[in-house]
């Protein structure tokens, strides 16, 4: 049988009885420490999930769905065709016999020096404006002097409204801070506030060296109380272009959803636009710039200005370009706020928790892992796409992935110690059967003996039981003439007292021991010499009462409500006089000269106990007496009997009063 299916018929087996809270406790225990971990590292704890999530929403940004990459950007690069122009074939290859002067120019100055002098710029700044271009962005650095930057500085100074020039952040270890290193002053004078016409070009990596983020405003440091906000290039060249209102606000970093992978703008050589040829079929003679935004920036990884990106090496214009468009149409990506990631995390383990709580084979857990797995990826591929958010997906797969795991293996180890458990419980059954087989005839033929030796015992005890049930008859009997002798005493006295007062609690002592003697009588009277039927008791203990009262009971009705109930003598004595008691009172107190009901139940309650209740309608107990502290033997008697059944007693007052003695239907005698 293959591991996996003989592992599936154990699991079976398992299924079979109820899931022990042992297990559920463990999981809910291995559940939470996966859960903790992983909202910890979510929280930073741990470097790698933090890289293993940004890994994963780079993922996203593969496979997902892209910014729209807006027309208007136009990239123009200084690459290598256009770095290597060989001066001998200008004529032959591009025909500049018809070209004009600026054209000439602008390839002769290309073809003559590396770098290039810094007229080509001015040129190609001049050709680009009348060209209709809206603005005009140089993604280089300008910081030393050159002998020929006046042409690029009056080209500078009569576009400053369409033109932005790159500068760059640096860190002065030195001085530990940050050096904003702009063009030389000789292009762009220093002013303060900063000319419009300088942008801060840097994207800074995270750990991974990988550009996620642009950062459109920066306060940077300048001494110890100034400080100033500047303005990236993309920022400021969507101000020079008409789209301040697009630039985002504040200095926190925004991650721009990219538009495609490297060359989604496609970089045109920078010599081109000076080719009469290009420039009349590729360039429409300069229309193809009208209301464009055009990027002059390197391409090629041979000037040092590839960046590593979710979606490979981008020079620093298309990554300009990327977060210029993301700022136009808004499309930017954001993660979801702390608090809601570890919700996310906690909503994951409650996911993990319930999967691996459903007791399955292995196969079916793996499926429900995966398929959780895939939900929650769908969910993140939706929420990409739009709105454009990320929800944490490492944490979540790991958690469903490490309780999964978890489930399965503890699973698998409670099958292999079940069976290791069986196999021993049936060698042991082995053993036990041969040691059985063995002593077989021994026993039985003890047994034969045993059962002989029984059978004379038993007809002895069964004598003997006899015997004790005479003999309990006749102590019960004689219990009850004795008690019933001490009843007729009492009652013979009570004729010879002229007192009423003191004849009355002769007749309430009467009452109480006829209430014993009827006990007694009903016990040697019962099958069941230990239990009296109460129902049976209790008629016969009214009516004696009531007779006892004959000048009232004419006028009071008895209703007598009690369910099969057997009481054994350690309750019924104390039942019996706590009803004997309270019976009295309301002959004695309850009714004046009206007539009234008495009502007496006993019933089962829940919990194992019985409910006895005696109520009236009479006048009701005085309002301003505690039952528990009167000098009424009465009532002190009732108070003590219920605690010698282990019960509670309670009063009602309101139309005629109602006591109610809740105890346990079996309880420990108290002396």
């Amino acid at each position: 049988m293959p591991p996996l299916e003989g592992a599936g018929h154990a699991f079976r087996y398992l299924t079979a009885s109820p899931m022990p809270s042992q297990r559920t406790s463990i999981h809910l225990a291995a559940v939470a420490l996966f859960t903790l971990l992983v909202a910890y590292a979510q929280l930073g704890g741990f470097a790698w999930m933090q890289q293993a999530e940004l890994s994963m929403q780079d993922r996203f940004m593969r496979f997902g769905r892209p910014a729209p990459a807006d027309s208007k950007f136009v990239f123009l690069a200084r690459d290598t065709a256009s770095a290597n122009l060989d001066g001998t074939d200008l004529n032959r290859l591009f025909d500049l016999t018809a070209a004009d002067a600026d054209s000439r120019r602008a390839l002769d100055l290309m073809v003559q020096q590396w770098p290039w002098s810094r007229e080509v710029y001015a040129i190609v700044l001049d050709r680009l404006i009348r060209a209709g271009a809206r603005a005009v962005a140089f993604d280089f650095t300008f910081p030393k002097p050159s002998p020929d930057d006046e042409a690029f500085r009056d080209s500078l100074a009569r576009h400053q409204d369409r033109v932005v020039v790159a500068g760059n952040i640096t860190e002065d270890f030195e001085g530990a801070a940050f050096v904003f290193g702009v063009p030389t002053a000789t292009l762009i004078p220093e002013t303060s506030p900063r000319d419009s016409r300088i942008g801060f070009d840097n994207f800074w990596p995270e750990a991974d060296g990988v550009v996620r983020k642009a950062q459109f405003r920066w306060a940077m440091q300048y001494g110890v109380w100034q400080s100033r906000e500047e303005s990236s290039l993309a920022a400021r060249t969507l101000e020079k272009a008409g789209f301040g209102a697009s630039v985002p606000t504040g200095q926190e970093s925004y991650r721009p959803r990219l538009a495609g992978p490297p060359g989604t703008f496609r970089p045109f050589s920078i010599h081109e636009i000076f080719v009469p040829k290009y420039w009349r079929s590729n360039y429409k003679d300069g229309g193809f710039f009208k209301d464009k935004i055009v990027i002059v920036g390197a391409s090629g990884n041979w000037q040092h200005d590839e960046h590593q990106t979710a979606l490979g090496l981008m020079t620093g214009a298309e990554i300009q370009m990327n977060a210029m468009n993301a700022a136009l149409h808004g499309d930017f990506l954001r993660e979801v706020s702390w608090p809601v990631s570890l919700a996310i995390c906690a909503l994951a383990g409650l996911v993990g928790l319930a999967c691996s709580l459903y007791r399955a084979s292995p196969l079916l857990h793996m499926g429900l892992a995966g398929l959780s797995g895939a939900l929650w990826v769908g969910t993140q591929t939706m929420l990409f796409d739009n709105p454009g958010v990320f929800i944490p997906v490492v944490g979540p797969l790991s958690i469903l992935a490490a309780t999964g795991l978890f489930s399965i293996g503890y699973d698998l180890v409670s099958v292999g110690a079940e069976r290791l458990r069986l196999r021993r419980t049936i060698i042991e059954r082995k053993r036990a059967e041969e040691i059985l087989q063995s002593t077989n005839a021994e026993l039985e033929r003890r047994v034969e003996e045993r059962t002989a030796e029984l059978s004379r015992s038993n007809a002895s005890l069964t004598n003997l039981v006899d015997e004790k049930n005479i003999l309990l008859k006749e102590v019960h009997h004689r219990v009850k003439n004795n008690l019933q002798i001490i009843s007729s005493l009492l009652n013979l006295q009570s004729g010879h007292i002229q007192d009423p007062a003191a004849r009355l609690i002769f007749n309430e002592s009467r009452n109480r021991v006829r209430s014993m003697a009827l006990i007694h009588e009903k016990l040697y009277q019962s099958q069941d010499l230990s239990k009296i039927d109460f129902q049976d008791y209790l008629r016969a203990l009214t009516s004696g009462l009531q007779a006892s009262f004959a000048g009232k009971s004419s006028q009071v009705r008895m209703v007598v409500e009690v369910e099969e109930i057997m009481l054994g003598v350690d309750s019924a004595v104390p039942c019996g006089l706590i009803v004997n008691e309270l019976v009295t009172n309301c002959f004695k107190y309850a009714f004046a000269e009206q007539s009234g009901e008495i009502s007496i139940s006993m019933k089962r309650a829940p919990e194992a106990r019985l409910r006895l209740t005696v109520s009236d309608n009479g006048v009701g107990f005085p309002k301003d007496l505690d039952f528990r502290n009167t000098e009424s033997l009465g009532m002190q008697l009732v108070t003590t009997l219920a605690e010698q059944l282990d019960g509670t007693i309670a009063m009602r007052n309101g139309t005629g009063t109602t006591f109610e003695i809740s105890f346990p239907e079996t309880h420990s005698a108290k002396l």
